[in-house]
């Protein structure tokens, strides 16, 4: 099973985060052919990414994630909208505002990651940067496509939306022709 942990962000939230991505989707001079866009149901903010994990091992990722029950409720407020990958952007993004409400994310996470460990499964590598993704730009985009998006994705205008964030989720993720599908497995009260 294909499965991540969520942070259960408000509807109004995701909502502003997808019409950030279809007012880029809009521009004038935007390719939109060239990425890939989320799918309003589709958006989520990844607490953390477990990848495949096999049936078995359920129980131990639900019990990690029941670990985090009651650890407090927090706000996070989304802020910049960005890209991954330099000059050829991969990933079109709206990112959280540096805060107390992201310094709070970050200790989630950790959280997250000690109970994960305590579990059996490896840490993982790198550092947790977190996102909405708003779009995957797609490999066949031309020097202009990129130049393009790079453009627009520097001229748009930050997010500053406050949501709570009161429940995580483990959702197992299943990949299809048009688009992921998400299924929640368990959910943790903050």
């Amino acid at each position: 099973m294909r499965m991540f942990v969520e942070t259960a962000l408000e509807s109004s939230a995701l909502d502003a985060v997808w019409s950030s991505g279809q007012r880029m989707r809009a521009s004038a001079l935007f390719p939109s052919e060239s990425v890939r866009w989320v799918k309003r149901e589709a958006m989520h903010l990844t607490l953390r990414f477990l990848g495949e994990v096999e049936e078995g091992r359920l129980l131990d990722v639900q019990g990690a994630l029941a670990e985090l029950e009651g650890c407090g409720r927090f706000a996070v407020r989304l802020g910049e909208v960005g890209s991954f990958g330099g000059r050829r952007p991969r990933v079109l993004w709206v990112g959280l505002a540096p805060d107390d409400g992201y310094d709070q994310l970050q200790q989630l996470r950790r959280r997250l990651d000690d109970a994960l460990q305590g579990a059996g499964f490896e840490a993982e590598a790198g550092l947790y940067r977190p996102h909405l993704t708003l779009g995957r730009v797609r490999r066949q985009a031309s020097r202009s496509d990129l130049a393009a998006i790079r453009a627009t994705v520097e001229a748009a205008t930050a997010l500053d939306v406050t949501t709570a964030v009161e429940q995580v989720a483990l959702v197992e993720s299943t990949l299809l022709t048009d688009g992921p599908r998400y299924r929640r497995l368990a959910l943790a009260e903050l």
